[in-house]
């Protein structure tokens, strides 16, 4: 098992362009780490506006989705001061991080999304990345679980010629029903696809079911926290029973921590740290 710190754990400064994508390789270091996960999302030159802001969170919860979100810089000068800036940290980059809407039906929008995956798995390649996050998308029921397996295998001799897996989050829409999201992962049947397992992402009641039921399919986690009791345990995430979940499917790969609530983000990097080593070996 390999710990890693997810720049999301960094969203708040970085939103407020106090802090750029650039610095957190190093401030991840700082901590002690040396493997980290970056974002497509913070892949620009300046912090999006307050109205930007707005439509991608209106994005990612399924009300409107453009292929891509114009504040995205893929050129090859952004991509390589990222590289050097990790490099220069001496850490090593374990997913990069995009989001996908695979169950998009017109045709224009779906040749789209797959150019955004293709351009995603090698901007992968370059960072050094072996693994890219997605999602599926926001729209539910039979036919758009079969849209998204027909995406995957499309996208899919691209990335194994890149050595780039794909792990699909459960995150909004189709994914949020974990049963779903392992049928996708089950229907394509492959060793580079799987599931980015987010702790945090199940809707309330559902969490320790639905990572028992994700874990054997896990190929990526995201640890997630929100906030801690004066005990230290995770107010909103039972650590023990997921971590219980995650050895009993014999994962062994990376728990990518991903701070999400108030404070500080070196703050709450550390309290998730002590808590995932308190119950993985428990």
């Amino acid at each position: 098992m390999k710990l890693a710190v997810s720049a999301w754990s960094f969203h708040t400064p970085i939103y407020a362009g106090k802090l750029r994508q650039t610095d957190v390789p190093a401030d991840v270091a700082a901590l002690g780490f040396r493997h980290i996960e970056l974002l497509e999302m913070f892949l620009w030159r300046k912090p999006p506006s307050i109205l930007q802001r707005a439509l991608r969170r209106a994005r990612s919860s399924g009300i409107g989705k453009p292929p891509l979100p114009p504040t995205i810089d893929y050129s090859r000068d952004t991509l390589n001061e990222l590289r050097g800036a990790r490099l220069r940290a001496g850490t090593q980059l374990v997913c990069w991080t995009v989001d996908t809407d695979l169950t998009l039906t017109d045709a224009d929008t779906r040749r789209a999304q797959l150019a955004h995956i293709a351009t995603a798995v090698e901007a992968a390649r370059f960072l050094g990345a072996p693994l890219l996050r997605i999602t599926t998308g926001g729209k539910e029921g039979d036919a758009a679980v079969g849209q998204v397996v027909d995406a995957l295998r499309v996208v899919l001799p691209s990335a194994m010629a890149g050595g780039v897996k794909l792990a699909i989050e459960n995150h909004f829409g189709l994914s949020a029903d974990p049963h779903t999201l392992a049928e996708i992962v089950t229907a394509l049947n492959s060793p580079y696809v799987g599931v980015c397992l987010d702790l945090g992402n199940f809707r309330e009641g559902e969490a320790d079911e639905g990572i028992r039921l994700l874990a054997p399919y896990a190929i990526h986690v995201h640890a997630k926290s929100f906030a801690f009791g004066s005990d230290g345990e995770e107010t909103k995430i039972n650590y023990r029973a997921a971590m219980q979940a995650l050895h009993s499917a014999g994962y062994d790969g990376v728990l990518s921590i991903e701070f999400e609530g108030d404070g500080s983000p070196a703050d709450g990097t550390r309290k998730t740290k002590v808590l995932i080593e308190r119950y993985w070996n428990g």
